[in-house]
């Protein structure tokens, strides 16, 4: 029997008869599909959203607090440990402070007596000290001045201890002030017998103001913080802790140097992702502050979208602020593709990557888009090259 020879003509005839077998199955699967490629491409974002600002901050709270007294100066740094104010227990009368107020002033009044011919040049000295610091108080609250009337305050009290502890020091054998002092250091000790004094819990900036909201919004709350939580905080709604918060709230400590603003924002417009450290933000009407944020996490509900940023600048004046309107800017450089190639596969957006017949589907974060191109990141790293094939059904 004669043997067939195999010549290399045969194997380039089947070879070409594969090439158009491919040409033919590729047309009829993938009829009325066109590809594009993956690029690369800039995009600067500018959004003005909604903000809520959450601090990291402890408040004091007291239920039978009847007067607080404050020994630490609004907005200062204090230490753990500190002093910071007073606090006067339920059955404290302020009558107990009037009583001790007009005993120092009958005893300034009897030693104006004693010394009425004898020249004391230091007394004197004080007396005017006294005199020009409260003619500067009262022309600030008149308004004839200006100035910082905190300071003036505090410079006020000053003048007034220091004579007081100049005449206890220089006191005169007399029994009748001898009996004034004795008064005096009674009703001292019956008002200290009411008084606690409050000391910082920890280091930080520390303010006297409470709006309620410092034990809800906090960063271990952050992982259950919801859009309603937010929306009701921007209506000035109460959320759980609010009512108490306020009412028995005495001060709070603030870390300055760490912070968040949770926004809210149309999901088809901007989706920040996590992981985004260089945003730049500012607030409406504190244009000369500027910080730099980072998104530490990102959820959505119908349409909305709430992105919560870190921020580790100095947060300044902002510990007085809960609520405002802020601007988001960012320049992304990145991957990007043709908008047409974007296909929502239950719910998930991604691209069809033309690897094998049919297209693998990689999901995809949409960073921003024009309307015609999109620049968009993958949910799972390197999945997306530039240059990439993808598939436009």
């Amino acid at each position: 029997m004669r043997r067939i020879r195999v010549t290399g003509r045969f194997y380039i005839f089947v070879l070409a008869l594969l090439v158009i077998a491919f040409l033919i199955l590729r047309l009829l699967l993938f009829r009325g599909t066109r590809e594009t490629v993956i690029m690369m491409a800039n995009a600067s974002q500018r959004q003005t959203v909604d903000c809520v600002i959450i601090r990291d901050e402890t408040v004091t709270v007291s239920d039978s607090a009847a007067r607080v007294e404050y020994i630490a100066a609004e907005n200062s740094l204090v230490s753990q440990g500190d002093n910071v104010a007073n606090i006067y227990a339920t059955g404290y009368s302020e009558s107990l402070l009037s009583n001790l107020e007009n005993t120092r002033k009958n005893i300034q009044e009897y030693h104006k007596q004693l010394l009425a011919n004898i020249v004391d040049a230091d007394l004197s000295r004080l007396d005017a000290v006294v005199n020009l610091m409260a003619l500067e108080f009262k022309n600030l609250i008149t308004r004839r001045t200006t100035g910082n009337l905190k300071i003036v305050t505090s410079q006020l009290e000053t003048a007034m201890v220091n004579r007081q502890e100049y005449l206890r020091q220089n006191k005169r054998g007399d029994n009748k002030l001898t009996k004034l002092y004795e008064e005096e250091n009674a009703r001292l000790a019956s008002i200290q017998s009411w008084r606690k004094v409050s000391e910082a819990g920890r280091s930080g900036v520390v303010s006297f103001y409470i709006d309620g909201y410092e034990n809800d919004l906090t960063p271990d709350a952050l992982g259950t913080l919801s859009i309603s939580d937010v929306r009701a905080v921007l209506a000035g709604d109460n959320l759980p802790n609010t009512r108490a918060t306020r009412s028995g709230g005495i001060y709070r400590i603030v870390d300055q140097n760490k912070w968040y603003v949770a926004v809210l924002s149309d999901g088809n417009t901007w989706t920040p992702v996590v992981g985004q450290d260089n945003y730049f933000m500012q607030l409406e009407g504190f244009d000369d502050l500027g910080f730099t944020a980072s998104v530490t996490s990102v959820q959505k509900e119908d349409g909305t979208t709430l992105a919560v940023f870190e921020i580790d600048d100095p947060i300044g004046p902002l510990i007085y602020q809960r609520t405002g309107k802020a601007q988001f800017s960012i320049t992304l450089t990145g991957l990007s593709v043709r908008t047409e190639a974007l296909y929502n596969q239950n719910g998930q957006m991604g691209v069809w990557v033309y690897d094998v017949p049919g297209g693998t589907f990689v999901p995809v974060e949409v960073l921003s888009t024009d309307g015609s191109i999109a620049m968009i990141q993958p949910l799972v790293e390197n999945a997306l090259q530039l240059g990439q094939p993808i598939l436009i059904k």
